[in-house]
């Protein structure tokens, strides 16, 4: 059994390697796969008009699964495209595939569990430990287009007026807001900052931990896959791999990750080659 996960094409951002991706579908097309997972931020829906956003979507998944008949497609939702929920709660009959927060694939005997990864950004973070306020705020930035900023001046307002919610963070700023308006920089700029080593490298950590079990949702014996550091490696040892991303990263390669049999490996596309 052949799997492979993509993460991180932000299409539609400016920089996508759009056409790459389009290449990269029609060389799946010629393999045998069994398994395609979109692990989310694959469409860019944060700083756009949200429905030229969801018309780029459907015109992309419908190119996926019109290639790719063969295979069957998991689209998880990342923090950049995390609206995309919605439509598979009120259009689940007509999508060609499921959008889900997470899902686990079967290799031949070993069990991997899928997820973007910015579940992991907000247990590490040191100003906000409450996933329902961060999905929130990302589910607001989908929907506020091109205005990020009132996006996160209307979360800050709702934050307010739900007292308990403020409650349940540890560690905030003592100016809470401005930590709200950083949570919005477009993701080059987040991880090449100073958050990289106060957030996401304890990410790395965190998804290394035999415990990781006891905070995520998932068994213990399971090979974690996941995404949104544009950071790809494979550990064997840990039983964790992140597929990177599509030209985000540090030296832009299109990178993906492969399974065959229960054997991950840290792939490259080049196109043309």
């Amino acid at each position: 059994m052949t799997i492979v996960a993509v993460s991180d094409a932000h299409l539609g951002m400016e920089g996508a390697k759009e056409s790459e991706f389009t290449d990269f579908i029609e060389y799946l097309k010629g393999r045998k796969i069994e398994h395609l997972v979109l692990l989310g931020d694959i469409i860019e829906i944060w700083r756009r008009d949200f429905t030229e956003a969801i018309t780029d979507f459907s015109g992309t998944m419908t190119y996926i699964s019109r290639m790719l008949k063969g295979t069957q497609v998991h689209y998880i939702a990342g923090n950049h495209d995390y609206s995309l929920l919605h439509l598979d709660s009120a259009f689940k009959n007509y999508l060609p595939f499921n959008i889900e927060k997470q899902v686990v694939i079967r290799s031949r005997e070993q069990e991997f569990f899928f997820f973007h990864g910015y579940q992991l950004e907000v247990l590490c973070s040191p100003y906000y430990k409450s996933m329902k306020m961060y999905e929130s705020f990302c589910d607001h930035m989908c929907l506020a287009g091109d205005n990020t900023g009132i996006a996160a001046n209307k979360l800050w307002d709702i934050m307010l007026s739900k007292r308990s919610l403020l409650n349940s963070l540890k560690n905030f700023p003592k100016e809470p807001k401005s930590a709200l308006m950083a949570m919005k920089q477009p993701p080059e700029i987040r991880i090449r900052d100073y958050q990289k080593n106060k957030i996401f490298r304890p990410i790395r950590e965190l998804a290394s931990t035999d415990n990781r079990h006891l905070m995520l949702d998932m068994h213990p014996e399971q090979y974690l896959i996941y995404g949104h550091t544009h950071e790809a490696y494979v550990d064997d040892d840990k039983m964790v791999a992140n597929t990177g991303s599509w030209g985000f990263g540090d030296e832009h390669k299109l990178e993906y990750i492969e399974i065959v049999d229960d054997r991950v490996k840290l792939k490259e596309f080049n196109p043309g080659s």
